[in-house]
């Protein structure tokens, strides 16, 4: 996340100090009427604003007549989690991306939330492609949800004007118009986007431009597919860069490239919905007010929607951390939601519960800063990666992140990219079974 979000926080401070004051006027929950446990609850989190997470655990410990110990996990979360996991470490409550709720759950080091108190009911109430993210192949829920997020496409409204263009649907549109907007000067990069290595990066840029195109990717057995919609995506990314559309630091750019599409030097960006909120603040954007959303150019107009999550252990109290994954990815004993309003009202981060979307609060903060009609219809429309149940795929995300940097760079053809792919999906699936 980009840095300055720190002044975000504060801007919003009044949103803590409503949960503060929340907590003043709460009763006890769960345990009142018993000292805080010894033993604390072991819990570890990414890097993304550790200290409103400090103040969250703090709120659930007063609620709960609990002792929670909080970490900070720096630099790649999910290589370091999985190291202390294989090393034995006791783990209560871990985030984790969608990609690794089957695979540490088959490995032994989380366990499924079936048969919890009130599990049916949080699934009821779950966006399908939410509930899918957080579920095991056979269908067991074995994750809470930390947020929910889609690939957006966002422009500055101003620029296209100028340009005299309608807004991108197709591929072919698209390029075309950051081919103008560059030949009349606009723009020297029309297009941004965030096609690091990160997780959350390039492979998250390219699975939504593939389900935007109709791209299976894979198929229902975990088969890569090659199909023109594929490689015409890829050779949409590949022209963006040979054409000088994209900076050409593009892969290496800080924080995202939220920064930079802030700044007001691009016109076009694929990128987490959640930072339209950014791109939309005048105290952190250059050209607040001018971004708009709309569905991704493609020939569905789908796109990869993703859910992040909590997971419990699989040594831990049920009874205890089935309280603080509620408390954190839900609802609290009394109904409120305390950590995911809190997410979504500070920093635009989109939940899974059908309800918490339908708040008022939600509602109205959501709609200053982006077309919220237009972000239904994209999440009603979105895809959700199925694939990333495979325990192999994080391997070969990383992988395919790799070669397709290569390849957009002017390294080899389509035919041999794609070769590759498809031949260490295959290899990956065989060292696996």
């Amino acid at each position: 996340m980009n840095t300055k979000l720190d002044q975000f926080l504060a801007s919003r401070r009044q949103v803590l100090q409503g949960g503060a004051a929340a907590l003043g006027a709460s009763t006890m929950l769960g345990r009142s009427a018993f000292a805080q446990p010894a033993e604390a609850i072991s819990f570890i989190g990414w890097q993304f604003q550790p200290q409103m997470v400090e103040e969250n655990v703090g709120i659930f410990e007063e609620l709960y007549t609990e002792n929670v110990n909080y970490e900070l996990v720096s630099g790649e979360y999910h290589p370091i989690a999985e190291t202390r996991l294989i090393g034995g470490e006791q783990i209560d409550m871990l985030y984790g991306e969608e990609d690794r709720v089957a695979r540490w759950n088959i490995a032994g080091w989380t366990r499924d939330l079936e048969g919890l108190p009130g599990v049916e009911e949080i699934k009821e109430g779950l966006y399908p492609a939410s509930l899918n993210s957080l579920s095991l192949p056979d269908g067991r829920l074995a994750a809470m949800p930390y947020y929910a997020g889609h690939l957006a496409f966002m422009y500055n409204a101003e620029a296209l004007e100028q340009a005299g263009l309608e807004v991108p649907t197709t591929i072919e549109e698209l390029l075309d118009a950051c081919r103008k907007l560059k030949a009349d000067g606009i723009s020297d990069a029309p297009f941004n986007g965030a096609w690091g290595q990160g997780w959350p990066e390039l492979s998250w840029s390219l699975f939504g431009s593939w389900y935007a195109e109709g791209a299976q990717v894979f198929d229902a057995e975990g088969n890569f597919v090659d199909e023109p919609a594929l490689r015409r995506v890829l050779e949409m990314y590949r022209t963006l860069y040979e054409e000088g559309l994209v900076v050409e630091d593009i892969m290496t750019q800080p924080n995202e490239g939220v920064p930079a599409f802030s700044s007001g030097a691009h016109v076009f960006t694929f990128h987490h919905d959640y930072n339209q909120a950014v791109f939309n603040n005048p105290e952190l954007s250059q050209i607040a007010g001018k971004v708009q959303n709309a569905l991704m150019p493609g020939a569905t107009q789908s796109t990869f929607a993703w859910t992040a999550t909590y997971m419990m252990g699989a040594n831990a109290d049920p009874e205890r951390v089935w309280d603080m994954l509620q408390f954190f990815g839900g609802k609290a004993s009394d109904g409120e939601y305390y950590v995911c309003k809190k997410w979504a009202l500070a920093f635009g981060l989109g939940s899974a519960h059908r309800e918490l979307m339908a708040d008022p609060d939600v509602v109205a903060s959501f709609r200053e800063w982006r077309d919220l009609d237009v972000t239904n219809e994209q999440i009603g429309n979105a895809t959700s990666r199925s694939i990333a149940k495979e325990i192999w795929f994080s391997e070969w995300d990383l992988f395919m992140m790799q070669r397709v940097q290569e390849y957009i760079r002017g390294a080899g053809d389509t035919d041999s990219l794609v070769a590759a792919l498809a031949e260490q999906a295959e290899g990956l699936k065989a060292e696996y079974q």
